[in-house]
C-alpha cells in the first residue's frame, strides 16, 4: 500500500469514526427518572372500574336488607301501642324488639367492617397491577426511578388542594418523562381492552425509551 492510498484510508476511517461519534452524541439518552399519575390511572383502569361497580353492588344490597329490617322494626315498635305496658305480651314483644335492634347493629358493624377489607384489597390488587406494568416498562426503558405526582389542575378555592400542590414532591417535570399513558395503554392491552381507549392526542414518545402513547386528556 503506498503512502497516498494509506492516507485516503486512514482520512475514510477517520471521518466514519466522528459521524459515528457525533450521531451518538446527538442521540437522546433514555431517561433514568420519570413521572407516573397513578390517581389518573385507577381512574381509567377498566379492571378498577369493573370491581368497584360490583363492590358498589353489594353495598347497596347490603343497604337495602337494613332498610327492610328497619322498617319490620317499627312495625314491631308500632304494636307495642296495642299492649298495655307490664303485661306479658308487652314484655315479650319488647324483649323481641331489643334483640331484632342490637342484632341489628351488630350486622350493620361486621357489613362495614367486611366491605371496608373489600375495598382496602381490591385497593392494593390493582395497585400491585400498576407497579408490575410499571416496573416491567421501566427495565425494558432504562429507567432507574419513577415517582408519583398528580396531573389534575387545582381548584384554588379550595384550601385542602392547594395545600396538596404545595407539599407535592415533584415541583416540576418535563411532559416528555411522564410514563402515564404507556402504563394505561399496556394495562389495557393486558386485559383486552381495544387502543386508546383514554383519548388520544399526539404522540409525545419519550426520549430513548421503547412504546409510545397518546397524551392524556
Amino acid at each position: 500500500m503506498n503512502h497516498r492510498l494509506f492516507f485516503q484510508v486512514a482520512l475514510a476511517t477517520g471521518i466514519v469514526a466522528c459521524l459515528a461519534s457525533s450521531a451518538a452524541a446527538q442521540a437522546p439518552a433514555p431517561p433514568s427518572v420519570a413521572i407516573i399519575d397513578m390517581t389518573y390511572i385507577f381512574e381509567k383502569h377498566p379492571g378498577f372500574q369493573a370491581r368497584r361497580d360490583q363492590l358498589r353492588g353489594l353495598v347497596e344490597q347490603a343497604e337495602n336488607d337494613v332498610k327492610g329490617r328497619q322498617e319490620e322494626l317499627k312495625k314491631l315498635v308500632d304494636r307495642l301501642s296495642d299492649y298495655n305496658p307490664g303485661t306479658p305480651e308487652y314484655k315479650q314483644l319488647e324483649e323481641e324488639i331489643t334483640k331484632r335492634d342490637a342484632d341489628l347493629k351488630v350486622k350493620v358493624q361486621l357489613s362495614k367492617k367486611e366491605f371496608l377489607l373489600q375495598e382496602a384489597k381490591m385497593y392494593y390488587t390493582v395497585y400491585q397491577e400498576i407497579a408490575d406494568e410499571t416496573r416491567m416498562y421501566a427495565e425494558r426503558a432504562g429507567i432507574q426511578l419513577v415517582l408519583r405526582f398528580n396531573g389534575d389542575q387545582i381548584d384554588t378555592n379550595n384550601p385542602q388542594e392547594v395545600l396538596k400542590e404545595l407539599n407535592k414532591a415533584v415541583v416540576y417535570s418535563n411532559p416528555s418523562i411522564d410514563i402515564t399513558p404507556i402504563v394505561l395503554q399496556q394495562i389495557e392491552r393486558r386485559q383486552g381492552q381495544p387502543a386508546a381507549t383514554t383519548g388520544a392526542r399526539p404522540v409525545q414518545q419519550v426520549p430513548g425509551a421503547p412504546g409510545a402513547a397518546p397524551r392524556r386528556q
